[in-house]
């Protein structure tokens, strides 16, 4: 299962390793899922999270940086999406998605909610959001 593919890629390497970390654990977390192997999905959300951070971090540096017009909408965007990878990581932390040894909704329904949540926010967001400022800074660099 590939997620990032160059149609992703803002033209900021920056934030384009960024991405490609940030989808290539999501993958991770998915494919421990499906294995069922609880301990290594733990490990990858934990280190999710704190990747997400560390690339928002980046992100809103280079708005500061170029003055970005819409930095307040986009680091909303950040917050929103903060709080939702704080629910999944308290979830699983607290057996939301591990009812029980050998049920197959376990990683059925851990993947949904990636899948929903996770996924289709990060697509939306490097699609539009996140390109919107590459083509920015972009033109402030030169």
């Amino acid at each position: 299962m590939a997620l990032w593919n160059s149609s992703f890629e803002t033209g900021n390497e920056l934030v384009d390793n960024d991405h490609k970390e940030i989808f290539s654990l999501v993958e991770h977390v998915l494919t421990s899922s499906h294995l069922e192997k609880k301990d290594k999905v733990g490990i990858a959300i934990n280190f999710l999270s704190d990747y997400v951070v560390y690339h928002f971090e980046n992100e809103e540096r280079l708005m500061k940086e170029s003055d970005y017009p819409e930095t307040e909408a986009h680091k909303k965007e950040h917050a929103d999406f903060l709080a939702v990878a704080i629910e999944l990581k308290d979830k699983f932390e607290n057996n939301a998605y591990y009812l029980g040894a050998n049920n197959d909704n376990n990683s059925l329904h851990l993947s949904m909610e990636i899948n929903k949540t996770v996924v289709t926010w990060l697509t939306k967001h490097v699609m539009g959001s996140d390109k919107k400022l590459a083509d920015h800074y972009k033109k402030w660099k030169v």
